[in-house]
């Protein structure tokens, strides 16, 4: 039997592989971290500090024929996004995690004691899967995490610095305005590389009651930050932080 920890360089998973390890010292253990070539490159930073201090080595995986890149996904599938999610999540991170697994593997989410309707959302559509929620039946929370991460004297990921409530994509398409016009004052080369690849696919990732709004037109006064911020990506990767710093 193998026991896999999904590990998303976030605080959540990042505890939930540290009371895994311990939980499961007589089985063959393994954290596994999907790679998103878009991510903050200040997760790799997280996640190299995390194997240090624990001394639990962080194996990196991802889709290589895609070159581990939304844009390379969505230009394949001339598509960015719709009503019942984006190709991305999809692709690089949950056919990745199901073309790793083995029948027999226990998988380690981390999932929070306030996160138990995502929880039953992924055993709902994953019934094949042996999951261990250790956070939610330790009766762990958000802030229980965060609090893991300081006393490892690890420095939290900067996105989380910045007061996203996720640590996936510097430009996630699942965003609304607000969301976006923070990404263009925070990282405006990736607004603008979105900008762009709208408009080379005829598609727009905002609409609003009179249609269409791309992002190269779209005003800087629209949207709420904290509204419009982009829900769950693949399955652990949301980390609502609001309040905890």
């Amino acid at each position: 039997m193998r026991v896999v920890s999904w590990f998303s360089c976030g605080a959540a998973s990042a505890f939930a592989t540290y009371l895994a390890k311990e939980k499961y010292k007589e089985e063959k253990f393994e954290a596994v971290y999907c790679r998103v070539a878009e991510e903050h490159e200040d997760n790799l930073r997280f996640l190299n500090e995390y194997a240090d201090k624990c001394e639990l080595p962080v194996k990196i995986i991802g889709d290589e024929r895609k070159d581990f890149s939304i844009y390379k996904v969505f230009r394949d599938r001339k598509f960015i996004k719709g009503q019942t999610g984006a190709p991305c999540t999809m692709i690089l991170k949950k056919n990745v995690r199901k073309d790793y697994q083995q029948p027999t593997d226990i998988q380690v989410f981390g999932y929070t004691v306030e996160e138990e309707s995502r929880a039953n959302r992924f055993i709902d559509s994953n019934n094949d899967v042996d999951v261990d929620f250790i956070l939610m039946e330790q009766g762990y929370t958000k802030q229980d995490c965060i609090e893991f991460v300081k006393d490892m004297k690890i420095e939290i990921p900067a996105m989380y610095k910045l007061g996203y409530n996720n640590n996936n994509c510097i430009g996630c398409v699942k965003g609304g305005m607000g969301y976006w016009n923070k990404i263009r004052k925070d990282f405006p080369d990736a607004f603008d590389r979105m900008a762009n690849l709208e408009r080379e696919i005829g598609h727009a990732i905002n609409k609003d009651k009179i249609g269409a709004v791309f992002l190269d037109e779209l005003d800087p006064n629209r949207g709420r930050f904290k509204d419009d911020m982009p829900a769950d990506c693949g399955f652990t990767c949301e980390w609502q932080q609001a309040k905890l710093f």
